[in-house]
């Protein structure tokens, strides 16, 4: 099994992914524009299509794809996807093989918020989470805000009853990457943060169109403020030490928006 990441130096900064399984099925993940799907696979044949939500960034490829290969396009049964031929509903298996000692099963997870239709891809590695392909759903230090069709507090729920629940070790692979714009957003609400302060540094001098990071569940607990609803020092910033964190959360969604 192979995983392909694919970024795009637009102003969006999409990411599309393809994952390869072994003499199997290959899906791609979010298609941006079709002229780099068709260059990575070079002569592969693509399966199928998965689209995360129906936000044109994440589905402007798929009628070339579609055109070329007569491809499958899977969503949710409520996105509006063009082309879409294949409802995915929460927790449906898309595909699962063995490979060797190793077994591999992909699978769908509702997670609305950013959208009420998006659904994120949960790739399992024998039995157990290995990555999670996000879409706009969650990204490395932040989640995805709720202006088109969202709702933070439905996106608040579907962080704390899916994504707290991930192992640590767990791969995140995000729709966009916003990494340092995330992590200053981060380093402004808890400044002592260690692990925050020393990401910003690593990345000072980086050239981030041709640098990612692929960072694990237990990484994004560090440095994610919005997995930190806890923090004594974000509390204190934020001037909620006796609120919840569903207001929390929803309080720096909003900081968010316009920072």
């Amino acid at each position: 099994m192979k995983i392909q990441q694919i970024f795009f130096k637009n102003s969006l900064r999409n990411f599309s992914y393809l994952i390869i399984f072994n003499d199997g099925p290959i899906y791609c993940i979010d298609p941006f524009q079709s002229k780099d799907i068709f260059q990575a696979l070079e002569s592969q044949k693509l399966t199928a299509i998965i689209n995360t939500h129906d936000h044109c960034d994440h589905y402007s490829g798929n009628l070339a794809l579609v055109e070329f290969f007569q491809c499958l396009v899977m969503a949710h049964p409520n996105a509006e996807v063009p082309l879409k031929n294949k409802n995915l509903n929460h927790n449906e298996i898309i595909f699962q093989q063995d490979e060797g000692t190793d077994s591999w099963r992909l699978r769908a997870l509702f997670t609305p918020g950013h959208t009420q239709s998006h659904l994120c891809l949960l790739l399992e590695k024998n039995d157990k989470a290995y990555a999670v392909f996000t879409g706009d759903c969650f990204f490395n230090a932040g989640v995805g805000n709720c202006h088109h069709g969202g709702d933070p507090a439905i996106l608040y729920t579907t962080i704390k009853e899916i994504f707290n629940l991930f192992p640590d070790e767990m791969l995140i692979y995000p729709g966009h990457e916003y990494l340092k714009r995330n992590l200053e957003f981060s380093h402004k609400y808890e400044p002592q943060n260690i692990e925050v302060l020393q990401f910003l540094q690593r990345i000072e001098k980086m050239n981030l169109d041709e640098s990612f990071f692929i960072n694990t569940m237990k990484i994004e607990r560090e440095i994610n403020t919005f997995l930190r609803l806890n923090s004594s020092e974000l509390l204190e910033h934020l001037n909620l030490v006796d609120a919840g964190p569903k207001q929390v959360f929803l309080t720096l969604r909003e900081l968010r928006n316009h920072w």
